[in-house]
């Protein structure tokens, strides 16, 4: 691999969650609590330190972004599932219409089904509110409410189909998050989303059989037990490479901007966390991570 030195300086997206922001609780409108849950998240990927100011001030935030009663209500009936039974679809928070599309997960996938569009919103947000507010009443009964919906659904118990597969990482990155720990669910996702990501190989460093791997090494990170670390042990060599390997950071040879390519560097701080679970690579700092200003490419310097 050839020496690279040059400019090096951060990315955008770095950059700009390496600085101190305020969240006004004027934030409802749910297009802008989706704006603040990805910074927020990206924030503890690039490892940003968040003060108590800012975190109080996003669950002030996400408290008045919760959806009324009325919109969930059309919104459920819209899904075609009957209101008072339905268990498949938010009650507290229901992801913003951009313009009829669906927006990215907080990790760059795009959804395909409104299932895992609507869960993985309102089970991350939950995730933020029960670490940042975790002895708030309102936030005890969302998240006791939500998992025994999660529990009655298909992807709360591993389904195979579609995007149901993702959908359960929804369910175990919240359930990492909650206190007391639940080991015998998280087990029970854990093991066949365990078995999918040793399929993982060369060429399918996105996406396989449903699974966006990013998505599945932040949960992999969160739970950070015996097991995970035995997963993410037998496939170290292969995530090693990966994030050896340079990546184009959004702007294309034509110069056009590939969106989806605008998430590499988060991709790659999301890799180096997850091996620096391993006993093996101890201190994540060690291994820096940067942008080549000549080749818009992330690394990251980790020995193989």
């Amino acid at each position: 691999m050839k020496e690279r030195q040059s400019r090096e300086k951060m990315h955008p997206m770095e950059e700009e969650h390496s600085r101190e922001e305020g969240h006004s609780t004027k934030e409802a409108h749910p297009t802008e609590a989706y704006r603040l849950l990805c910074r927020l998240v990206q924030k503890e990927q690039f490892g940003t330190e968040m003060t108590q100011q800012e975190k109080d001030a996003a669950v002030q935030a996400f408290l008045a972004a919760r959806s009324q009663p009325d919109e969930i209500l059309q919104y459920k009936k819209r899904m075609r599932t009957n209101p008072g039974e339905d268990c498949l679809y938010p009650d507290y928070y229901l992801p913003p219409c951009d313009g009829g599309r669906k927006l990215r997960l907080v990790q760059g996938y795009l959804p395909k089904t409104n299932l895992l569009y609507a869960n993985h919103y309102e089970a991350e947000i939950l995730r933020l509110l029960v670490r940042f507010a975790p002895e708030h009443e309102a936030v005890k009964d969302m998240v006791r409410h939500t998992l025994e919906r999660f529990q009655k659904t298909c992807f709360g118990n591993f389904c195979t189909q579609g995007e149901c597969v993702a959908a359960g990482i929804c369910v175990l990155r919240l359930l990492a998050s909650v206190r007391p720990v639940n080991p015998v669910w998280i087990d029970k996702l854990l093991e066949p989303l365990g078995e999918r990501f040793l399929a993982f190989g060369p060429g399918q460093a996105a996406t396989q059989k449903g699974i966006p791997l990013s998505y599945l090494l932040m949960a992999f990170t969160d739970i950070d037990n015996g097991k995970t670390q035995s997963l993410l042990g037998q496939k170290k060599e292969w995530l090693v490479q990966l994030l050896r390997r340079g990546w184009i950071t959004g702007r294309l040879s034509n110069g056009k901007i590939s969106e989806g390519d605008t998430y590499n560097l988060l991709f790659k701080y999301i890799i180096r966390n997850a091996v620096c679970a391993l006993p093996e690579y101890p201190d994540k700092e060690r291994y820096r991570i940067y942008v080549d200003d000549g080749e818009g490419r992330c690394y990251c310097d980790i020995a193989g």
